[in-house]
């Protein structure tokens, strides 16, 4: 469906010719800006003229609009609180804009913004510029967000398909970087368990396809299974549970399962924090798990430089039977390296510390 069909189709649907009339009157009134469509939203005006704000509030770019409007459109700075005034009939008018205009734009967007490089006197400045949808396609993703916890199961139905877990456009600077930043918001969400098992599902089928070589990372830094581990990671440092622990358990059991031995995915000083989260007897097969990984998949992947690590070694320990004699000689080194280490250190302080008193006592 091209623009100028999709533009008649919505017309015809949703704007009836004789609310033209006191639409252009309203608009013409006085110069209005978008907090007048956010006022519109929530007045007791009929449903066909709120039709037109929550148009005007979605539509992606002015190539978009049959509607009169003076100002411009698709600037997509506000947030999505605009949903909470609507009726049930408005938010699913609401929703399908979203839907009909995430599968419309999708297909068009390039994920890799152009690269230009300005400058002179030596000095070179490099930017990027997004794609002409970028930020409607960002918008749309957290309005999708927003709506999977508020809309009716089958509205859900018909949106999740549309999220994306993944950055809408690749970007990279000192601070951040692109991913799977989306994936991270979504478990992060008051959104139901349901929606964020089935994103889980998603990433992992995702992990499986780049491992197995039938997909490339769209940037080197947007390495799925890296991303992924990261953001696990990230969730034991939450003041509240964001969704069960059974949930938290299978994505720790996924991330340390032989197929990713090798990788470096959880740090050694978490290893402490996810052994106490999974302490629960239901648990005690995935614990000996991580114990397994940390231990075994890389030599480089378990060491012990700090207090948080040190715990992580013991809480290991505690993982270990008289099986695993090799793993537990195997901590016990590095436990015995840390402690020599430390005392090394704690002398050589304190000789700094004494040759400094001399010093001063000389200087009395």
């Amino acid at each position: 469906m091209n623009i100028k069909t999709i533009i008649e189709t919505f017309k015809r649907k949703y704007f009836p010719t004789q609310d033209d009339s006191v639409w252009k009157r309203w608009v013409d009134f006085k110069q209005r800006e978008t907090n007048d469509l956010y006022k519109l939203l929530a007045s007791d005006v009929r449903d066909s003229l709120k039709k037109r704000a929550l148009f005007l509030l979605i539509v992606p770019s002015a190539d978009f609009n049959p509607i009169y409007w003076t100002q411009k459109v698709g600037k997509f700075y506000h947030k999505t609180d605009f949903f909470t005034p609507l009726s049930p009939e408005l938010l699913t008018y609401a929703t399908d804009l979203i839907i009909e205009f995430s599968k419309t734009l999708r297909p068009m967007h390039n994920e890799k913004p152009k690269q230009y490089a300005e400058g002179g006197g030596g000095i070179t400045i490099f930017h990027s510029v997004p794609g002409k949808y970028h930020d409607a396609l960002y918008f749309y993703n957290e309005c999708i967000l927003h709506l999977l916890t508020i809309v009716p199961e089958e509205k859900c139905e018909q949106i999740f398909p549309l999220y994306s877990l993944q950055d809408i456009s690749t970007y990279w600077n000192m601070d951040d970087c692109s991913g799977y930043n989306p994936f991270q918001s979504l478990l992060y969400s008051s959104v139901d368990e349901k929606w964020k098992r089935n994103a889980d599902t998603k990433m992992r089928q995702i992990i499986k396809d780049e491992l197995a070589g039938k997909i490339e990372p769209r940037e080197d830094w947007e390495d799925a299974l890296k991303c992924y581990a990261r953001i696990i990671n990230f969730m034991l440092y939450c003041k509240e549970p964001k969704y069960s622990d059974d949930m938290f358990a299978d994505q720790i059991a996924f991330i340390v399962s032989k197929e990713h031995y090798a990788k470096k995915l959880i740090d050694s000083w978490n290893v402490a924090m996810i052994l106490n989260k999974l302490s629960a007897g239901v648990y005690k097969n995935i614990r000996y798990q991580v114990a397994q990984f940390m231990l075994l998949s890389s030599e480089d992947v378990f060491s012990i430089w700090s207090e948080s690590s040190l715990a992580g070694a013991y809480s290991m320990l505690a993982e270990l039977g008289d099986g695993d004699e090799e793993l537990i000689q195997k901590i016990q080194l590095e436990i015995d390296k840390y402690h020599k280490n430390s005392e090394e250190a704690a002398q050589k302080a304190n000789a700094v510390q004494k040759e400094e008193e001399g010093i001063l006592h000389l200087m009395k």
